[in-house]
């Protein structure tokens, strides 16, 4: 397939503000395979970012190498103006920067308040239990503090894990397939916290889900990425309709596309 050139849409935001999150010309490479090919991504703030695509599109690889799981062959990842490429992890987010991942990654042998207090970069004390306290009643698990993780369904263990990204109140929340394995009300429970933290909070945040009304319905803008490289970036609505997106991911035809 021929690929479609990179479609730079203007930032929602007004004035001269910086992006909070920009990545430039980023590409990653396992043992001679190119996995990322010089892709560029932009959040601003208070905006979500959709990423889609196929399995193996590279989507995934991206977010670990805005996080720091892994290091990128080449380009710049830019965190509220700062050069972060080579920073740690625990620099990342202690500078505001915070992440799921598809699986859940909870210490199943600690409580619900004791999985979120994890997460707590930015406190200490008093202030860091008023921060857990705060943060559970916000996402509905204040009555669950106490209640072992192991104990709870997949569904609300995926709520305490986006807890635990959310308690240092991050400037961006990276979201890695959060609905994976949910069912539709879950879901729609999980879009309707997804958006509330956004407003809450100011969030910059970059979602990647296989669950596309999750992502259209959560998303300003969205990114599409096919074999390592964006393929179309542009308005939800713009995605849906774009015959590359199309045939590459969505396995439909626009809608105002007539049949052969």
């Amino acid at each position: 397939m021929t690929l479609k050139p990179h479609e730079v849409l203007p930032p929602p935001s007004s004035g001269n503000e910086l992006p909070r999150l920009r990545v430039r010309g980023l590409s990653k490479s396992f043992g001679g395979v190119s996995a990322l090919t010089n892709v560029d991504i932009e959040v601003h703030p208070g905006e979500t970012l959709g990423l889609i695509g196929p399995n193996g599109s590279g989507k995934t690889t991206l977010v670990n190498c805005v996080s720091g799981v892994v290091v990128p062959t080449d380009g710049v990842i830019e965190l509220g103006g700062h050069d972060i490429t080579h920073w740690t992890r625990t620099r990342r987010a202690r500078a505001g920067l915070a992440r799921t991942y598809q699986s859940v990654r909870l210490f199943r042998e600690l409580t619900v308040a004791e999985n979120v207090e994890v997460g707590v970069v930015r406190a200490s004390g008093e202030t860091r239990r008023t921060s857990v306290m705060a943060t559970l009643e916000q996402q509905g698990l204040i009555t669950l503090a106490r209640v072992p993780v192991a104990d709870l369904p997949y569904g609300l263990q995926r709520r305490v894990e986006i807890a635990r990204a959310l308690v240092s109140e991050p400037d961006v929340l990276l979201l890695d397939e959060p609905a994976a394995g949910l069912g539709d009300e879950e879901t729609a429970d999980l879009r309707t916290a997804i958006v509330a933290a956004r407003e809450r909070l100011g969030l910059s945040i970059v979602i990647i889900d296989h669950d596309v009304s999750l992502i259209m319905g959560v998303s300003d803008r969205i990114t599409v990425l096919h074999e390592g490289s964006v393929l179309f970036a542009g308005l939800p609505h713009e995605v849906a309709r774009e015959p590359s997106v199309v045939s590459a991911y969505l396995g439909a035809r626009p809608a105002d596309e007539p049949r052969a």
